[in-house]
């Protein structure tokens, strides 16, 4: 008897069992969560692409519901979206798209929102009375949809691309592109190689130059400096005999004395300076020569670049005409083969490197000879130039008044040995005044050396600038 009331309750058992495992399967497949509070809201679509009951929702790439009905209309289809949490709020600006993803082609939901709410707005109940249609998406809203990514637009695209690339036209103008850029090639090279010859033989010239003439303007100004301590020096010695001859007669012997010894000194210092003088004007003199021997250099090479540019310049457009029809009758005869798409890529590549190295060599040119401070040392070089043709003719006055000197020296000693002890006072008059003459000129050459610029000097940092 209990044996009997144990199967009979085994057996209820079992059924209530499996009753109740049925039912939670049931409400498990329908997507019944207990404890959750879920809305919904409609998305109206163009095309669903395919989209089915059941269909994940995806909100910031993360599950947050499912398709829970489709209805197609006539000027669209609703989609009704099951949010499965009531705390997951949606801004009212987000973008929900339809995309179709994985291997088979799934279409899913995905929900972007496109601004961020603030912290009051998302605690509001999008099942609430007092939610706001303007700000979020409440329950059975009304939204628009769009459509994403999709393997039938993807399959559209493709078939208008490859008429783009079937179309006659387009390799007509590959051609032509390819035939152009060949021979703005040829032309940017040769270009290129004359102006690399050019620049290096203006530089060469214009920093040999320079040289010449910072050295020529040193020479001259230690020598007007050696002239000036001499007219200083005379100065004070015309001073002091004045004084002699107006304070004491007596003395006068001993001023002659230390006045012949002055002279010694002043016949020693002349002929020192002569020698200087004679280097400074075989200075000028091989400075010129050189200054002659640039400007042919440069006048010819001037008259290279012009006819010789030329006649190199017609000599390319014939060999790059004759390589242009080569190259069209090949590729006539190669146009269907495979393998020209790959070739085309890479002529258009080259085409492009061709452009953007035309475009550097033609930005360093604007540079070379739009730069003021190129245009401003080439100017002050000619007034450099100008400045020591004139320094040339005030050292040829500083010989004559070196001249004068010895003539004055010569005609103290012979006073001075001639007339004894007691010199007349008409003869130290007349050695007075030439003197006197001698020092103004001196002091005249002196202020016209000190107010004539000297020829401008490149520094280290500019010359190192150019040379780059």
């Amino acid at each position: 008897m209990r044996s009997r009331t144990i199967r009979e309750g085994s057996v209820g058992l079992l059924i209530l069992t499996g009753l109740v495992a049925f039912v939670g399967l049931v409400l498990w497949i329908r997507g019944l969560r207990l404890g959750n509070q879920s809305y919904k809201f409609i998305v109206n679509f163009a095309d669903v692409a395919g989209m089915k009951e059941g269909a994940p929702v995806r909100y910031r790439g993360v599950d947050v519901g499912s398709i829970s009905d489709i209805q197609a209309t006539t000027n669209g289809v609703d989609v009704t979206v099951e949010i499965d949490s009531a705390e997951l709020v949606i801004p009212q600006t987000a973008t929900i798209e339809a995309n179709q993803s994985g291997l088979i082609g799934e279409t899913s939901v995905d929900i972007t929102p496109q601004t961020t709410l603030a912290s009051g707005v998302q605690s509001i109940n999008p099942l609430s009375p007092k939610c706001n249609s303007d700000v979020l998406i409440c329950a059975q809203d009304h939204v628009q949809g769009e459509i994403g990514v999709s393997f039938i637009e993807l399959l559209r695209n493709t078939d208008r691309l490859t008429q783009i690339v079937a179309d006659p036209v387009l390799f007509d103008n590959i051609t032509s592109l390819t035939k152009n850029a060949s021979l703005a090639a040829g032309g940017v090279a040769q270009l290129t190689n004359e102006l690399s010859q050019l620049t290096r033989a203006v530089r060469g010239q214009v920093a040999t130059f320079s040289s010449a003439t910072n050295s020529v303007t040193t020479v001259a100004t230690q020598t007007a400096n050696r002239i000036g301590n001499t007219a200083d020096q005379f100065s004070q010695l015309a001073a002091s005999s004045n004084e002699l001859l107006d304070t004491n007669q007596k003395t006068l012997n001993e001023t002659l004395q230390e006045f012949n010894q002055l002279a010694n000194s002043l016949n020693q210092l002349v002929a020192a300076n002569r020698g200087t003088l004679q280097n400074t004007l075989q200075s000028i003199s091989q400075t010129s020569q050189q200054l002659d021997v640039l400007l042919t250099r440069l006048t010819t090479t001037a008259e290279q670049v012009e006819v010789e540019g030329v006649l190199d310049n017609l000599e390319t457009l014939t060999a790059n005409a004759a390589a242009a029809s080569e190259n069209l009758r090949d590729i006539s005869t190669n146009l269907n083969d495979p393998t020209n798409a790959l070739v085309l890529q890479q002529l258009l590549d080259s085409a492009r490197a061709t452009f953007e190295n035309t475009q550097k060599i033609t930005a360093d040119l604007d540079d070379l000879t739009g730069d003021p401070e190129f245009r401003r040392n080439v100017r002050q070089l000619v007034n450099g130039l100008s400045q020591l043709v004139s320094s040339t003719d005030q050292l040829e006055e500083q010989i004559q008044v070196a001249q004068q000197l010895e003539l004055v020296s010569d005609t103290i000693n012979h006073a001075a040995s001639t007339s004894g002890t007691e010199p007349s006072v008409n003869q130290l008059s007349q050695s007075n005044i030439h003197l006197s003459e001698a020092n103004r000129r001196l002091s005249q050459q002196k202020r016209l050396f000190k107010l004539s610029p000297p020829a401008p000097r490149k520094d280290s940092a500019d010359s190192e600038a150019e040379n780059d």
